[in-house]
């Protein structure tokens, strides 16, 4: 049987896209349809390349190198971390996935 997987929304932090919060909900419903509309240079490729990570796992176990992950700091920040949280609802249970990204060790 087939997982029904649907996105509640998710949260960037000290990213190079900027900090915000995207939520899905109206109250204990999740829309139907959703458009997010951006500007450029605003954060679209970046927050898209997070949620593909999030989902596949694709930068779990090192699998990105230091130079990927450091380029995902904001630019002009000092700050040593990073953080992109995506909320789900997987077959009716929530489940959320954190990465957290140190740009010190160039890890996630």
């Amino acid at each position: 049987m087939p997982a029904k997987v649907r996105v509640l929304g998710w949260e960037s932090e000290g990213l190079r896209c900027p900090d915000h919060e995207i939520s899905f909900l109206n109250g204990d419903t999740i829309y139907g349809i959703s458009l997010i509309q951006m500007p450029n240079g605003t954060g679209k490729t970046t927050t898209l390349e997070l949620l593909r990570a999030a989902l596949s796992g694709e930068a779990a176990n090192g699998n990105w190198d230091a130079r990927k992950v450091r380029s995902l700091r904001k630019k002009g920040s000092q700050c040593p971390r990073g953080r992109f949280i995506l909320k789900l609802l997987v077959n009716e249970k929530r489940l959320t996935i954190e990465m957290t990204l140190d740009f010190e060790e160039g890890t996630i």
